[in-house]
């Protein structure tokens, strides 16, 4: 891998990851302005825009960084560029059924965000500093900590789940090519061939370290009487008086 200076790849993954980070977190971004009422709290709609840039620094800092994640042809380079893509695909889908209820139940920004509302709500009664809610009926409104706590929580809980899938798709995707480039590149087994000869005497039958002439074509792998026969021919040919 060559070293890549900070400076000159940082503002192409800030670019990168500008666009893909904004476009993955539309759909959360919905269910909270839309499902849970957060378009009335301004510092709501502020610590959601928080974390989107922060996300949005953090990978683009990962990703330009020397190290795994700066080298394309890196696995887990591969398999975060493979995720972000099927992120943005998710996010499409994810679009246009999160204002079906029916439908909403089934997107993955839906669940993600109920288990970090609950993971942040059990933390928050551990510790004893009360209940932690987001929903519209919650008598205390949502503070920018909690909302923007649980917006990084849930897109670590998206990223990560999509890293793994990703890495052992890449992984997949590599071991089938490595098998097809090896069932190719393979020798096929030798097989008993026909070795046709030019005409005599230009002919020649190598055999045991010895070149003899043969008048007509010899199959390899002959028995050995019949390359007994042909030296004796030859033999005598040598040896007749002239």
């Amino acid at each position: 891998m060559t070293a890549t200076p900070f400076r000159s790849i940082f503002p192409r993954r800030l670019r990168y990851w500008s666009f893909h980070c904004s476009l993955n977190a539309l759909p959360s971004f919905a269910i909270a302005l839309f499902i849970l009422q957060l378009w009335k709290n301004p510092a709501a709609i502020a610590a959601m825009l928080a974390a989107i840039a922060t996300f949005i620094l953090l990978y683009a800092t990962l990703t330009s960084l020397r190290g795994p994640l700066s080298d394309d042809s890196h696995v887990l380079s591969r398999s975060l560029r493979l995720g972000a893509k099927i992120r943005a695909i998710i996010s499409g889908v994810s679009l246009s059924m999160i204002f079906v209820p029916p439908l909403m139940m089934f997107t993955p920004d839906f669940w993600c965000g109920f288990l970090s509302v609950s993971a942040l709500d059990a933390a928050s009664r551990s510790f004893g500093t009360g209940r932690f809610s987001l929903t519209p009926s919650s008598s205390t409104p949502a503070g920018f900590i909690s909302v923007y706590a649980t917006t990084l929580l849930e897109g670590l809980i998206l990223s990560f789940i999509l890293l793994m899938i990703s890495f052992f798709a890449v992984i997949f995707i590599q071991t089938r090519a490595r098998l097809a480039f090896q069932n190719a590149a393979r020798i096929p087994e030798p097989t008993e061939t026909q070795v046709t000869s030019p005409p005599f005497p230009e002919s020649r039958l190598a055999t045991c370290g010895k070149t003899v002439h043969s008048p007509a074509p010899v199959r390899c792998g002959a028995p050995p009487h019949f390359i007994s026969h042909v030296l004796e021919n030859q033999k005598s040919r040598h040896h007749r008086p002239r």
